[in-house]
Parts: structure tokens; sequence; C-alpha cells
């Protein structure tokens, strides 16, 4: 491996681990390790300053949390890969602490404290196996945990602000058959759920089961149709089902660029309330522009069946909890990093996530919908990160980072801005 490659390697690689499993990840197979590689550890430390650590109600007077707080946050993380002609397994483990020097107050849109902390947990970890049993089946199984404060985007589940610590979790697990030359199916069941320390009544736990065909038409195009279907446990709303309809392709565009996408229908079912018909899109594109610039994207829309209640009330109203039938969400990602030199490296990025609610549910916290509630509501979240790697000696880096976040929204004590910077040192042995 060269510097480069070893730059980019230790400062995106716990990104890169993440986003394996998430939505920059749609293919089947290529997620899979391309190379072993023995016992790596990384740790490092951060210092930083967020000048909206606690950003709900922050944009009303009288409704902010903490004002701008410095921050300092160590961690380690392993990683590990083994891999032979048959199997292919590869885990990794995050522990990290983030410590405010001033204690952080949560605060109400009523100006109400509900909570006071200055140290936050941040552990993540993974396990991927891929078994290839024979040359026409492989059974692969894809897990990932984590605990932490700030939604992940490149996931798509967490919510949309920091609402205290959550838990996350998600197992998939498939097999994949090849029946002739050209034409295979994979088969499976994915299972995910969210916990959260502070947010009463939102957790769930959604399943989903899946079956897709697919049809090598040429060597680096594969055409897909699949059914799935989904029920999903949700403490905010009724529970619901979910059917989708899709056809698809994957084009390897060239040998270090590969697109997906799939369309189609989604029937959304709650238990309570009206069955929707609805769009259904994902697309993800990877690609090694060349030796130093890389690229990756994605792109879903479609009935997201959590995070269904939320305050919709415009300051100084008190807070009023409102549960909508129809949460409609366009989340799109891109993501890039590029070697400069042999030590100095730069990433960046961004997420826009839109969110659509329709149909008012009656009787989502009294026997008639909140007075104050909409019938529909819009918010959109911004989020833009760039940042930078310089190599000091062989395995220590120097890095920094900044991101800025954006919240639009129907109801004002849902918007702000949030800024925060960070500098520090990484090693890897």
């Amino acid at each position: 491996m060269n510097k480069s490659s070893l730059c980019f390697a230790s400062l995106l690689g716990a990104m890169a681990s993440v986003s394996a499993q998430g939505l920059y990840n749609l293919m089947p197979f290529d997620d899979e390790a391309s190379d072993s590689l023995p016992l790596n550890w990384t740790v490092g430390a951060n210092i930083g300053y967020d000048d909206n650590p606690t950003p709900i109600g922050s944009g009303v007077a009288g409704g902010g949390g903490s004002s701008g707080e410095a921050y300092g946050d160590a961690y380690v993380q392993a990683n590990f890969v083994n891999q032979d002609p048959q199997t292919t397994l590869d885990v990794w483990v995050r522990l990290g602490i983030i410590y405010y020097f001033d204690e952080i107050r949560t605060v109400n849109a009523v100006g109400t404290v509900v909570n006071t902390e200055d140290t936050f947990y941040q552990t993540r970890g993974g396990l991927n196996l891929v078994h290839r049993v024979n040359e026409r089946l492989r059974i692969r199984s894809r897990n990932s945990l984590a605990y932490e404060t700030e939604p992940d985007y490149s996931y798509g589940v967490g919510a949309d602000r920091r609402q205290g610590q959550y838990f996350r979790w998600s197992s998939d697990n498939s097999f994949g058959y090849r029946w002739s030359e050209r034409f295979g199916t994979n088969t499976g069941w994915r299972v995910q759920g969210v916990s959260y320390d502070d947010l009463s009544g939102s957790d769930y736990i959604s399943n989903l089961l899946y079956n897709e065909f697919r049809y090598r038409a040429t060597p680096q195009t594969v055409w897909t149709a699949s059914y799935r279907y989904g029920f999903t446990d949700d403490d905010s709303g009724p529970d619901s089902n979910s059917q989708f309809f899709l056809v698809g392709a994957e084009h390897q565009f060239s040998p270090t660029t590969v697109g997906v996408v799939r369309v189609g229908g989604q029937l959304f079912q709650p238990d309570a309330g009206s069955d929707t018909w609805a769009p259904y899109i994902e697309g993800m594109l990877r690609s090694q522009v060349n030796e130093q610039f890389s690229l990756r994207g994605f792109l879903r829309y479609g009935i997201e069946p959590y995070n269904r209640r939320i305050a919709t009330n415009n300051a100084p109203m008190p807070i009023q909890s409102s549960l909508y039938d129809d949460h409609s969400v366009l989340r799109v990602g891109v993501q890039g990093s590029y070697a400069i030199s042999p030590r100095l490296a730069v990433f960046g990025g961004g997420h826009i996530i839109h969110e659509t609610y329709d149909d008012l549910v009656a009787g989502s916290t009294t026997p008639a919908p909140p007075p104050a509630a909409p019938g529909s509501f819009d918010e959109t979240i911004l989020n833009l990160n760039i940042g930078g790697s310089v190599q000091v000696t062989e395995n220590v880096y120097l890095t920094g980072s900044y991101n800025f976040t954006d919240s639009s929204s129907d109801s004002n004590i849902r918007e702000y801005d949030r800024n925060r910077f960070q500098l520090g040192v990484q090693a890897t042995f």
C-alpha cells in the first residue's frame, strides 16, 4: 500500500467501515474486503468547539439549550480482516468518549431544563462474514451496532438532531445462489432497531424480508427485480407493514466505477390509518477516479415507517406532539477524498434530508388532533463537512475538520444552525 493510500485508510477507515453497511452500499456482495489485514489499531484525540451543542429549540427566544462549548474527545479503534479462498471475516470496534468542559443544558422550547451532562460516549462496532460454500452458493452476514449522540446520516435511521444518546443496531443475513451462468437470486432478512436514552416513546424495531432476482445481461450489467416485505414495531405510533416492488440495474462503468439504481412502488400499511402507495427509489455511485481521488454517493426516497411523531407547534405555544400516517423522506449523500501529496489528504461531503409529513392522525395526543398541528409538515436538514490529514511521521497524522448543519422547518422550534470545529492527532500501529 502506498503512502497516499495509507493516509486515506487512516483518516477515513472508521467512516468507511460504517458507511459500507449503510446507504453508501447497496449491492449484495460488493462490500467484501479484498485483502487480509492483521490486527490494526488506531488511537486519536481531538479538541473542538461546538457553537450549538443542544440545538432543539435554539432557533426561538428562550428556547435554546447550551451556548457554544469547547470539548475534548479520545478514541481507540481496532480492525481485523481474515480472508481465505472460502471465507472472509471483517471485524472492527471503536470506543470513544467526548467531554464538554462546561455542562450542557438540554432545554425544551419553553425554557425548561430537562437534563444536564458533560460526558458522552461513542461506541461502534461491526462484524461482516462472507462464506463461499461452493461456486454457486454464497452466504453473507453484516452486523453493526452503535451507541452515540449524533445521527449517522449515512444510515438513514437516526433522529434528525441531537436528542441525547441512543443505541442503534442492525443485522442483515442473506444467501445468494447462481442458478445458471446468467441468472441468480439473493434472499435475506434484515432487522434493525433504535432505542433512545432520553426520548421516550420513539424506540422502534424494523424487520425486512427480501428476495431479488438477478440477470447478468452483459459482463458489465446486471438487471434486477425484487420484492421486499417489512414490518415495524414503533413506540411513537401504530405499527406498520410495507411492501416494495422494484426493478433496477447494476452497471460497471469502468474497472473502478460502479453504479446501482432500483425504482418501483411502495405500499405502506399502518395498523391505524389508510394504506398509501408511493414511489420508491434508491441508488448508489462509487468511483476511484484515479489513484488520488475517490468519490461515493447515494440517494433514497420513500416512506419511512419510524419517527412519525414530532413536535409541530411554533413557539411560544406549548409543545404539542403530532402523529402522521405518511412520513416521506428524500436522502442524498456524497463523500469524497483526495491526496494532494503523499503526506497531505483532504476530504469533504454532505447530506440533504428532506422530510414530508402528511395525513395527521386524529387522537395523536388527545381525542382530536392538537389545535396547532398542521395537516402536513415539511423540514430539511443540510449537513456539510470538510477536513484534512497531514502525515508527520510514518504512522502519526495531524487532523482537522469543520462540520456545518442547518435545519429548516415549518415549526420554528425545530430550526437551527450549528458549526463544529475540530483539531486532533491520530496514530496507527
